[in-house]
């Protein structure tokens, strides 16, 4: 095998390694990690929403995370305002989500394809988290703040 064949043979499986571990990191974590803490969505929330223990929030939240809000710069009247929508990955993803513990009654509303929003806050400042089902259990997947 000459010098060419193998850089390639050694790239294409350093591609497919990559490719599996970004696959990896968008399922919930194994070892040590808490499993579902309910199929009850209700539950589930209050396992999720604890403040003193990150591990659910750590596994059950997808990663990359998508982040909606307001675009820079836009203002708005009486009509919607522009928003903006980024992904963020790795532990990064969480850090607006912890302090996002619950100090009110959310308000959960059951969504078309089967999952819940839960909208935390009062209309200025509220938030909206967005749960699927996914690998068994509940999966936080997009966080709105239409407001900021």
């Amino acid at each position: 095998m000459d010098v060419r064949t193998f850089r390639r043979r050694l790239l294409g499986m350093g591609m497919l390694a990559l490719a599996g571990s970004v696959h990896a990191q968008s399922l919930p974590a194994q070892g040590d990690d808490p499993s579902c803490p309910s199929q009850d969505f209700a539950q589930f929330l209050r396992h999720f929403s604890n403040p003193a223990d990150d591990r659910v929030r750590m596994r059950y939240t997808t990663d990359p995370l998508e982040y909606e809000t307001p675009a820079y710069g836009a203002a708005s009247d009486d009509g919607p305002v522009a928003t903006e929508v980024r992904r963020e990955a790795g532990p990064a993803r969480l850090r607006r989500v912890r302090g996002a513990t619950q100090t009110t009654a959310p308000a959960i509303t059951p969504l078309a394809d089967g999952g819940q929003q839960v909208r935390l806050g009062d209309d200025a400042l509220g938030e909206q988290y967005t749960f699927a089902r996914r690998y068994g259990c509940w999966m936080l997947t997009r966080v709105a703040r239409l407001q900021d």
